[in-house]
């Protein structure tokens, strides 16, 4: 069945950009397309044009949007072929571990025109620099939202019973491994991502389109501070320890805390994300052990003005990329972009098929 499947394996956050790029395609791959070049080079038009190619042929397409541009591409998985194509430039530098075997080097760099660049020197220089800029002011932002959020936990954990949410929990991980497991010995036994980002558009969600086709969803819903990230560990361990393959999707902001939980091996989906409740789930609710008057409503508007404030900055980069990408554009051969595509294309769909 066709299906689409969108994700982030990058975040901005309050440890600055944090990666799991290495986990967009396993070692099981039968290829990954490594390409390098410059911005504005035609590496996201690249990857999109073969997997709306892909999905035209019936196949199943995995979308890694880019953080600073969630209407651009990190990368493309084609599902049945087990082929990935990613951009491996910086900040996510990916290069080849199985060079010619599982892993291809692409150059795009070798289509500048550098005499052409020269004439943007200035206005590239002065954009790199703002563009630094900008980003240093937005993850110093999303690292104080992060010493609010660790204060709202402090202040909110008084008002938990956690005797009543260790039972809870306990009761929970009996009735989701009671389910019986058909075991996925090819996959990536634990594949780290992210299913929603802080971007210059806002907070964008892909969490739904990840949901798609799981029979068994679970809702945690909780306030800061209630356990819901611990519950989620603690199930993430008993999968571990049954051997499950498993997709685990962090916190757009404090990457160490676990949102998500998709066990594929006994295809359920645990989740503290709020979109879940727009289809059906079975509620876990952590606030009925939660004293709501202890909270301090001062903290949580701090919070959301420090997000607010960081998204802002993000803006700012985008805005210096976008100067990035006009000065590179006017530089570029795209017509030897367009006959690496289809290169590419032709093999994908012949070799791998």
């Amino acid at each position: 069945m066709t299906k689409v499947r969108r994700m982030f394996p990058g975040g901005n956050t309050a440890e600055g950009f944090y990666s799991f790029h290495n986990n967009i395609i396993g070692n099981n791959r039968n290829m990954l397309y490594i390409l390098k070049g410059m911005p504005g080079g035609g590496k996201s038009s690249l990857m999109k044009e073969i997997g709306k190619q892909a999905l035209k042929e019936g196949y199943t397409v995995e979308y890694h949007h880019c953080p600073s541009d969630p209407n651009s591409v990190d990368g493309i998985v084609i599902d049945e072929f087990k082929v990935a194509i990613v951009d491996g430039t910086f900040p996510h530098v990916i290069d080849p571990v199985y060079p010619g075997l599982k892993d291809k080097l692409i150059n795009l760099g070798i289509f500048i025109d550098s005499d052409k660049l020269k004439e943007n020197e200035e206005q590239i220089i002065d954009a790199k620099l703002n563009n630094k800029i900008a980003y240093r002011k937005a993850f110093s932002y999303f690292k104080t939202a992060k010493c609010i959020y660790k204060e709202i936990e402090e202040t909110n954990k008084i008002g938990v019973d956690f005797k009543k949410v260790n039972k809870l929990t306990k009761t929970l991980i009996d009735e989701i491994f009671s389910r019986e497991a058909n075991m996925d010995f090819t996959f990536l036994k634990k594949r780290h991502m992210f299913s929603n980002a802080n971007t210059p558009d806002g907070f964008i969600d892909y969490t739904l389109t990840i949901l798609k086709g799981v029979s068994n969803i679970y809702y945690i819903e909780g306030e800061i501070g209630t356990g819901k990230s611990t519950m989620l560990s603690r199930i993430m361990e008993e999968a571990v320890v049954r051997g499950y393959s498993m997709e685990i999707y962090h916190d757009a902001t404090i990457p160490d805390k676990i949102e998500s939980v998709f066990i594929k091996d006994i295809d359920v989906f645990i989740t503290s994300n709020s979109q879940c409740k727009e289809i059906p789930h079975n509620k876990i609710n952590l606030n009925q052990y939660f004293d709501e008057s202890v909270k301090n409503e001062e903290d949580y508007k701090m919070y959301n003005l420090l997000i607010e404030k960081a998204i802002s900055k993000l803006l700012t980069a985008k805005e210096n990329h976008e100067i990035l990408e006009k000065c590179y554009n006017v530089s570029v051969d795209f017509e030897g972009i367009n006959k690496v595509k289809d290169k590419i294309l032709k093999e994908i769909f012949t070799v791998y098929i």
